[in-house]
């Protein structure tokens, strides 16, 4: 796989789990490994924006109005093999990333197997 194909698969993921957490009705912030760059939002395309700035995002989840106790956390690390974006995710956003996880495992289907 090149590296355009990675970087297009990655997106295509990260944009699944996004938009799968704000059609859930969560809040999001982005914490790219050293601060977080945004305030808890529900537009996509703002929390898309603030993505991919360095090797690792983690989207912190919050349930709307209540930007104190995260509600979860998924992990993206980037630059491996596109399909394994998502690294890691707390249990109860499973539901909601489930159309970014049959992505991956189809890319994993498609270039791995």
């Amino acid at each position: 796989m090149n590296v355009e194909d990675r970087l297009r698969i990655e997106r295509e993921i990260a944009v699944a789990a996004v938009k799968g957490l704000v059609q859930a009705g969560y809040q999001i912030s982005v914490f790219d490994g050293e601060e977080v760059v945004n305030a808890p939002s529900n537009d996509a395309d703002s929390i898309l924006g603030d993505m991919f700035s360095t090797d690792i995002d983690q989207l912190e989840v919050f349930n709307a109005g209540d930007y104190v106790n995260r509600a979860g956390w998924v992990l993206f690390v980037y630059g491996n093999d596109g399909w394994d974006v998502i690294c890691d995710h707390t249990t109860n956003l499973e539901g909601p990333l489930k159309n970014a996880d049959e992505l991956a495992d189809k890319y994993a289907d498609q270039y791995f197997c």
